[in-house]
């Protein structure tokens, strides 16, 4: 009875040491293991955490799909080994488009920054103050804008917006702006212009009770047409 015993607890422990010590990756997917197969080699030794992660990245992302009534990844047949190779491939396509979009962003925001830099090297504006005026049963948040022409060029108009944010960046209000007077080279002005208030708009009250030595204020010019008929910026 005893030697019984023996054997038998010598069989589960065999049993347990040929089930953690077998390969994960030769584990073949079918249709009766296709959605339990990560369950099936949990306490397989063998794959890195990142594997484990694609793996049920994959599962969660195909359960999504045949929800919304799309098609699920052909996993059958395959072995975790061999699914591991295309997860592995297209998330390396994933990075490079990645990288990829992330250049394309960095140049375009680059090439706006330039192109706003320019601009703002013909045109400067800053904003001296902000006010609060009711008029014939309208209200409105007024603002009275500096400008120089700094182009080396007369100006016949140009346009652009003013961007209020808090001292931390955070946008409080941005208002387009048009200036379609002449201003000669190196003329410096004042314009006077009104926003109609509306109470129910956050934006708006916030720019309105908030004080102007309390915001930062940006210049954002977006184009400028010359008096030869010249432009920079858009039109």
């Amino acid at each position: 009875m005893k030697r019984l015993l023996i054997a038998v607890s010598f069989g589960i422990i065999v049993l347990t040491f040929v089930k953690c010590g077998k390969d994960p990756r030769q584990v073949r997917i079918t249709e009766k293991n296709r959605d339990t197969f990560l369950r099936d080699i949990e306490g397989m030794k063998g794959l890195t955490v990142e594997e484990v992660g694609l793996l049920m990245a994959a599962q969660m992302s195909d359960g999504v799909r045949k929800a919304f009534g799309g098609e699920d990844r052909r996993v059958v047949g395959k072995t975790v080994g061999e699914l591991l190779v295309e997860l592995k491939r297209e998330a390396a396509d994933r990075e490079v488009e990645s990288k990829k979009q992330e250049r394309l962003v960095a140049d375009a925001r680059a090439k706006e920054e330039a192109r706003v830099s320019e601009l703002r090297k013909a045109i400067t504006l800053t904003v001296v103050s902000k006010g609060f005026q009711e008029a014939e049963y309208e209200k409105y948040i007024t603002i009275r804008v500096a400008y120089e022409n700094t182009s080396g060029k007369d100006i016949r108009a140009f346009q652009g917006k003013i961007q209020f944010t808090d001292l931390f960046g955070k946008e409080i209000y941005e208002s387009g702006l048009t200036i379609s007077r002449s201003v000669k080279s190196g003329e410096k002005t004042i314009w006077n212009g009104n926003i109609k208030y509306n109470q129910f708009m956050d934006d708006q009250k916030a720019l309105r009770f908030s004080e102007l030595s309390d915001m930062k204020v940006a210049w954002k010019p977006s184009g400028i047409l010359f008096v030869d008929g010249t432009r920079i910026g858009e039109e």
